[in-house]
């Protein structure tokens, strides 16, 4: 199983030792990187992928959702100013991600539709946790997924920015190379993952 490390980290560890105790003939080899990895070269038997899949041609599976977030600590907003309109945060410091697929243009959906802006990150990283951690230690405003940054809102340690506007919303798949031959231990992962992820304290947590 492959999947991307703070998501990994946060809400698949805690689940394993119930698939387990589930399915105990089964043997797990968990592996975590924030890259795409490709299922056949590498000898996955799932991943799990948190992307637009819409159209892929992937065999996947819809596990849950979310959504892209635009904050900043408090600390930084006292010292920078809070900004008003998406254009703002090009003159602002940006905490960017490497793997982004539009690089460093943030696009969020406002009422009448999508706006961009090109930011210029005094900081990059391919991981989200460390995304995070730079938010949290006052090093910019960042754009990162519910899941990861959620709780820090409902905290405090974090405010949303132009709440006027949302972030991308994101799909949460489990995708594996084909639906034939689909082994009994691939199938079986999955629907206990697709239960998982519908539980009402998932829901609740990422709004």
């Amino acid at each position: 199983v492959n999947a991307p490390v703070s998501f990994g980290i946060l809400h698949l560890a805690p689940l394993w030792g119930a698939f387990l105790a589930f399915h105990p003939d089964v043997e797990l080899d968990v592996t975590l990187n924030d890259r795409v990895v490709d299922l056949l070269d590498e000898g996955c038997d799932v991943a799990i992928r948190i992307a637009q899949l819409a159209d892929s041609t992937l065999v996947f599976r819809r596990l849950a959702s979310t959504r892209l977030v635009l904050c900043a600590s408090p600390e930084y907003l006292a010292l920078h100013g809070m900004p008003t309109t998406l254009a703002d945060l090009a003159r602002h410091w940006v905490i960017g991600y490497s793997y982004a697929p539009q690089g460093d243009t943030l696009t969020m959906v406002a009422p009448d539709g999508p706006c961009s802006v090109r930011t210029q990150p005094k900081f990059h990283s391919n991981n989200g946790e460390t995304s995070r951690a730079a938010a949290l230690d006052h090093q910019g405003i960042v754009l990162q997924p519910d899941f990861l940054i959620g709780s820090d809102i409902a905290a405090g340690r974090l405010l949303r920015i132009l709440p006027e506007l949302e972030g991308e919303e994101l799909g949460i798949y489990a995708v594996y190379p084909t639906r034939k031959h689909l082994s009994g231990k691939v199938r079986a992962l999955v629907d206990f993952l697709a239960i998982a992820f519908a539980q009402p304290a998932w829901r609740a947590e990422n709004g």
